[in-house]
């Protein structure tokens, strides 16, 4: 049947034009759903995209901050100096540095005797301090001082409102720290 109806030239094109309608139609359906598709997927992305803002914005408004977590995840979380000594020092420094940017008084600190480590564990260094903070220049101190590298731990706080000043809403606090900081093992 269908070699009768193919014999004849005028239905043979009858047929060639079916049959490029037919292809023409379905790819015209392929591509009409590929731009729905498009459009979609472009709405996503324009989607993310705006999410993806909105969080770069709540980064920078919470300040530096976050720049710093960012700074002491790439950078050396161990104390910098070749033997405890040094270590002990550069910790010092630091400590002195940051109680001073964030409006901490250290009236004292000091490094407590440096022990012999156990085979296996870091050396550590060990820092006590005595100050005079007001509530929020200590919270930062602290915040500072276990997230910025190189790593201290803070080990103990002892805090105390002094008895005069209880009348006042936020008053100047004394403050003992012990911190601990951790030497790089040495190989070998």
């Amino acid at each position: 049947m269908i070699a009768a109806f193919t014999t004849s030239p005028h239905r043979r094109a009858h047929l060639a034009s079916a049959v490029l309608a037919a292809v023409v139609t379905i790819l015209v359906g392929l591509g009409l759903a590929a731009r729905a598709d498009l459009a979609d997927r472009a709405a996503g992305l324009e989607d993310r995209r705006f999410e993806l803002r909105s969080v770069v914005k709540r980064l920078e408004a919470r300040g530096p901050s976050a720049a710093r977590a960012q700074q002491a995840l790439a950078a050396d979380p161990f104390l910098p100096g070749n033997t405890p000594t040094l270590a002990a020092n550069a910790m010092q420094r630091r400590i002195v540095s940051l109680a001073a940017e964030c409006g901490v008084t250290l009236r004292t600190i000091g490094t407590e005797a440096i022990v012999d480590v156990d085979p296996g564990t870091l050396p550590q260094v060990r820092l006590q301090a005595n100050a005079g903070a007001r509530i929020g220049a200590l919270q930062k101190l602290l915040l500072r001082i276990e997230s910025e590298a190189p790593f201290v731990l803070v080990d103990e706080v002892s805090i105390r409102a002094p008895q005069a000043d209880a009348a006042l809403r936020d008053p100047e606090l004394d403050v003992e720290l012990r911190l601990i900081g951790y030497l790089r093992r040495k190989e070998g």
